[in-house]
């Protein structure tokens, strides 16, 4: 109902403007809408491991389709799956598909939905009750299903014996290059109507530096854009969108039993942990590495977003990191190893002052680059005590947003199983409250996520998660 709600909206403008507005800015079909990544994707599949999975997102989203999806206040809105209904102990969710078709013509089937879902998780039983019906079995409640099931990793997308991916999105794919290009061709059959561009190119680890020091973009319609970029725009007039501060910095320590892999880990002992956590000044790390686009992070949910946050505060007390650090002899020792990724600036800076703080109490922090600290089957191999990740925020809805982090955090199963059975925020407070208490997950700032635009683009929608909504928009002058 949303796409078609979007749909009817953007006829109401194309008329408005028919009858009342300049002739350059209608809203016009064709032409090529160039996006800048920062970062590169090596795969498009939603439920693939990679070490950037939100630029492999941007991308990927205009190619495949979830049963549901969510607005900018985390309401849960039709998307390929046109109803839904569950049992009353809310562990059986059926959902009732509408008429669309792949990229190739073949039409969505219950099958190719359960066979999808089934890929992108273990947890849940996927079934067809018949060629338009999907029924999703989970051994403990989800209350949020139709929210969790707007989450990228559970695209549609179906799989042919070559390795083609085919989706049911607003684009097809017409040229891939792994980490560095993709573009998107209009798919024309497509079932919410067609999209105004002709094509969207997205091109990945693009430098900007020509583009900042001549203040244009030279052709392209958006590009993402770090702190420090933005400190310089800052200074310019410039259409510029900026996200809520939701992108979690957080540290997690590694346990050497997690890995199957040989590794020179050791137990870090939980009184280090914590003396590392009270040793952050969080406030000063945001106001001064972050440009004041960022804050603190005491939890793993934001503020904005739940209203409790700040029950869950670590406060700086480094009398207490000091106490903690000589209890545990740690002060002598060989240093923490901490991984970050080492093609993300805000991360290596963050990385780097953290080492200054914990020096403070006498905790040496050893920072290094990686370039798989995202991807979790590469994790195993790491020799690092601890990873310094940059988590996007997944959902607007609370309880599924933890559930996800959970689960990309390395937090037991049934962290997120009770996350996802939560009716109440008090339940959800309290479930991240233990989840945080032996210090294994250090939250430590929120970023937001920039994005510079074209004036000639319009209808760009940046979520404040920062995710992108890019139905209806369209492009000024393009060719």
């Amino acid at each position: 109902m949303k796409r078609l709600y979007s749909r009817l909206a953007a006829i109401s403008c194309l008329l408005a403007f028919a009858a009342n507005g300049p002739a350059s800015l209608r809203p016009r079909y064709g032409g090529t809408v160039r996006v800048l990544l920062q970062q590169r994707a090596t795969s498009l599949d939603p439920a693939a491991d990679d070490d950037h999975p939100a630029t492999r997102d941007r991308v990927a989203n205009l190619l495949f389709e979830t049963l549901t999806t969510t607005d900018d206040q985390g309401r849960v809105r039709p998307r390929l799956a046109s109803s839904w209904s569950a049992d009353p102990a809310r562990r059986v969710w059926q959902f009732r598909l509408r008429v669309a078709r792949f990229t190739d013509g073949s039409p969505l089937t219950a099958a190719d939905v359960a066979a999808s879902l089934s890929k992108a998780t273990t947890t849940w039983r996927c079934t067809a009750s018949d060629r338009q019906t999907v029924t999703i079995e989970s051994p403990s409640p989800v209350i949020r299903m139709p929210e969790a099931l707007a989450l990228s990793k559970f695209a549609i997308v179906k799989r042919q014996a070559d390795g083609t991916l085919l989706g049911t999105g607003a684009f097809r794919l017409g040229e891939w290059q792994p980490g560095e290009r993709a573009l998107l061709q209009v798919n024309d059959d497509y079932w919410g109507g067609r999209p105004f561009p002709e094509s969207v190119e997205f091109q990945m680890g693009a430098s900007l530096r020509e583009q900042l020091v001549q203040r244009q973009l030279n052709g392209a319609a958006a590009a993402e854009i770090t702190m420090d970029q933005l400190r310089v725009l800052d200074q310019t007039v410039q259409n510029i969108a900026v996200s809520r501060p939701a992108d979690l910095l957080v540290i997690v320590f590694v346990q050497p039993e997690s890995s199957s892999g040989k590794t020179s880990r050791r137990m870090v002992d939980p009184r280090v942990r914590e003396a590392l956590a009270v040793s952050l000044d969080r406030a000063t790390l945001s106001n001064a590495l972050l440009q004041k686009k960022g804050s603190p992070a005491s939890g793993l949910l934001p503020q904005w977003l739940t209203g409790y946050e700040f029950l869950l505060g670590t406060a700086t007390d480094r009398a207490r990191a000091r106490k903690l650090a000589a209890e545990a002899s740690f002060t002598s020792t060989a240093p923490i190893t901490l991984a970050y990724d080492f093609s993300d600036p805000v991360t290596k800076l963050v990385a780097e002052r953290i080492a200054v703080d914990a020096r403070e109490v006498g905790i040496k922090v050893q920072p290094y680059g990686d370039a798989h600290v995202n991807q979790k089957s590469a994790q195993a191999a790491l020799n690092a005590d601890a990873l310094l990740l940059r988590v996007p925020l997944p959902s607007l809805e609370p309880s599924v947003a933890f559930a996800a982090l959970a689960t990309d955090l390395g937090l037991e199963g049934a962290t997120a199983s009770s996350a996802f059975a939560s009716a109440r925020p008090e339940d959800l407070f309290e479930i991240e409250r233990k989840s945080l208490e032996n210090f294994r997950i250090v939250p430590v700032a929120r970023v937001a996520q920039a994005v510079w635009l074209n004036i000639n683009a319009r209808n760009w929608q940046q979520l404040p998660n920062g995710a992108w909504d890019l139905d209806q928009l369209w492009v000024e002058g393009a060719r």
